[in-house]
């Protein structure tokens, strides 16, 4: 600029011209990058960042016009958006994880009705006892995991990387319902569902999240966390730990989640080794070992009906029909194993959950439990009505005496017993 006052000004020496010309070839190299980059003339480059030709003749025709204030630091706060009043209350429910509680209420109150309890207060007691478990878990991943989750595009919208809430925040909340969780489980239902609540916090916060970024091996742990919650249902419910029952409930959730989980693997798998995750698809580029994990747990799913059959939980009828999801599922993974894309294992993570809960709704049709045939009569004497009409056995094979092929086992029997009640109480009415 004073360059150019020099070479305009009427007093100027002629050989003052040369170095003011000097001076604007300086300007004009000092603006090279930024007009190689544009691609723009340099008399059409906007003032910010430096001073364009245009400008610079126009200092000498207009006045200097008034510097704006700078703002202050309090009308800089003030200018901010204020947060809402829900925003915090939010960011805490999405610490908790709503998806996973969906989940484990869903597999507790499952693990829970088999058992045949009609215990309304240890079955509001167990099921919230898990909730907040399951929360207290996730936040205490989440805290330990912040940095990492900064740098994955499906986590880094969370709360502790989106600045929503910090980590002492986050521990805090995690060690007030774990705190909460245990001491329903163990008040309102039993001690053994309130010492399996504080074991699977612990084993998800002290192994699997750590192990995450060790050995790809972390699956195997945390698929012991995920299959937790039925047991935790079931002894809530009353019943034993070291039943036969319990056994199969867990064999069932753990085995769910190698395809679940080798779907979100595979699909994210790039985030993961962003994050520096040690997964199974890290140095897997054909998804060789993905998919075995993947369809050798499914096979471990085909094979469960025959075992509940087997020793006295199901009815046979649980073969047939539990045939249907299980190769629903096995195609899936299949198909995954075949062509290893990010929409084949979205439709793993799909095909999983829908397969998960009509499973378990059939398991628990199929049910022998005495317990559910006392409190769950009158539902299930509906679907009975139903089923012997579309069953084979009972419409084509009336010879065949195999009652425990039917969809619900001993149909008859108990159809002989509700007449013989019936009987019972007209005759105390004509006594």
């Amino acid at each position: 600029a004073a360059a150019w006052a020099r070479l305009s000004s009427p007093t100027s020496p002629p050989h003052s011209m040369f170095s003011s010309f000097r001076a604007v070839r300086r300007c004009r190299a000092m603006h090279g990058s930024l007009n190689r980059r544009t691609r723009r003339p340099l008399s059409e480059i906007p003032p910010t960042g430096g001073i364009s030709l245009r400008s610079m003749s126009a200092l000498k025709s207009s006045p200097a016009a008034p510097r704006a204030p700078v703002a202050t630091s309090a009308t800089s706060v003030e200018e901010r958006p204020k947060r809402g009043l829900l925003e915090e209350p939010r960011a805490y429910l999405e610490l908790a994880k709503p998806e996973l509680s969906a989940l484990v209420i869903a597999t507790g109150t499952w693990g829970f009705l088999l058992t045949g309890s009609n215990d309304t207060v240890a079955a509001v007691a167990t099921i919230g006892g898990l909730v907040f478990a399951a929360s207290s878990a996730a936040a205490w991943n989440q805290t330990v995991e912040a940095e990492f989750d900064s740098k994955m595009i499906r986590t880094a919208t969370r709360p502790i990387p989106s600045g929503r809430l910090n980590e002492r925040q986050a521990a805090a909340f995690s060690a007030a319902t774990g705190i909460t969780g245990v001491s329903l489980l163990s008040i309102g239902a039993n001690s053994m569902a309130g010492g399996l609540g504080l074991a699977n916090i612990l084993l998800y916060g002290m192994a699997y999240t750590p192990m995450k970024r060790i050995t790809p091996y972390n699956t195997h742990v945390g698929a012991v966390v995920g299959a937790l919650p039925v047991v935790v249902g079931w002894v809530g419910g009353g019943g034993s730990l070291f039943a036969v029952e319990p056994a199969i409930l867990f064999s069932i959730m753990y085995a769910w989640q190698f395809p679940h989980f080798m779907g979100i693997a595979w699909k994210y798998r790039k985030d993961y080794a962003n994050a520096g995750y040690q997964m199974v698809t890290r140095d897997d580029p054909g998804a060789v070992r993905t998919s075995y994990w993947a369809e050798k747990a499914t096979y471990a799913l085909v094979a469960i009906p025959f075992v509940s059959t087997y020793v006295g939980m199901t009815s046979s009828m649980f073969i047939i029909s539990g045939a249907i999801p299980n190769a629903v599922l096995l195609r899936q993974c299949l198909v995954f194993k075949k062509k290893p894309t990010s929409k084949n294992a979205g439709k793993i993570i799909l095909v999983g959950f829908v397969y998960l809960m009509v499973f378990l709704g059939l398991m628990f049709f199929h049910s022998t439990s005495e317990a559910l045939e006392r409190h769950l009569d009158s539902v299930r004497n509906i679907a009975r009505r139903v089923g012997r009409q579309l069953c084979v056995h009972e419409t084509k094979m009336t010879r065949v005496s195999v009652p425990e092929m039917c969809p619900v086992p001993q149909s008859n029997k108990l159809q002989k017993i509700e007449e013989a009640a019936a009987k019972a109480k007209k005759v105390d009415k004509g006594s």
